[in-house]
C-alpha cells in the first residue's frame, strides 16, 4: 500500500505551498504599495516599513508617511518584505495542508483560498501584530485595502492552486483504502 508520503511527493508539496504562498505574498504587498502610493496618498514602500518596524523602530515608517511618493530606505524596505514573505511562506504551507487534508479542488478550492486570506489577515491583525508590536496595517491601509489584498491577491492564488494540480489535493485510490 503506498502513499503519497511514501512516494516522497510531500517535500515537493510543501516547497509548492512555500513557492504559492510567496507569490500571493508578492502579489499582496505589490497591491499594497500600489493602493498606499496611489489613493491612500502615502509612501510607495510604507507598508514593508510597517512590517519591518518591531525590529528596526518607527523611524523609516515615519518618514515614509510623512514624504510620501517613493522615499526609499533600503534595509528596512527589504527587511519588511522578507518578513512579509517568510509569513506568506509558512501560511502557504498551513494552507497546503489543509487542502490536502480535505481534498480541496474546483470552486470549493477558489472559495476557500479566499476565505482562507481573509482568516490569515484577522489572525495576523488581531493577534500576531499586537505580540510582535507591529503597526497595525488594516488602521493604516483601511479595512477595504486590506481585505482586498488578503483575500484576493494573497488567498486566490492558494486557492487555484488545488484547480491547477489537483493531482495533489484529491484523495488516491491506497489513501481512501485506510
Amino acid at each position: 500500500m503506498s502513499t503519497l508520503r511514501d512516494t516522497g511527493q510531500v517535500p515537493h508539496v510543501l516547497l509548492n505551498g512555500v513557492l504559492v504562498g510567496m507569490l500571493g505574498g508578492i502579489l499582496m504587498v505589490l497591491f499594497s504599495m500600489i493602493a498606499t502610493v496611489t489613493y491612500l496618498q502615502m509612501g510607495f514602500f510604507t507598508p514593508l516599513y510597517a512590517i519591518a518596524a518591531p525590529l528596526i523602530g518607527q523611524q523609516p515608517l515615519m518618514t515614509s508617511l510623512q514624504q510620501g511618493s517613493f522615499y526609499l530606505a533600503l534595509g528596512p524596505a527589504l527587511l519588511g518584505l522578507v518578513i512579509h514573505l517568510l509569513w506568506a511562506a509558512l501560511w502557504g504551507v498551513i494552507f497546503v495542508l489543509l487542502a490536502r487534508r480535505l481534498h480541496l479542488t474546483g470552486g470549493v478550492a477558489i472559495i476557500s483560498g479566499l476565505i482562507y486570506g481573509v482568516v490569515v489577515m484577522l489572525v495576523m491583525i488581531f493577534i500576531v501584530v499586537p505580540i510582535v508590536g507591529a503597526p497595525n496595517l488594516l488602521h493604516l491601509v483601511g479595512s477595504f485595502s486590506f481585505t482586498i489584498a488578503n483575500a484576493l491577491f494573497y488567498g486566490l492564488p492558494l486557492g487555484l492552486w488545488p484547480v491547477v494540480q489537483p493531482e495533489l489535493f484529491t484523495a488516491h485510490p491506497a489513501q481512501q483504502a485506510v
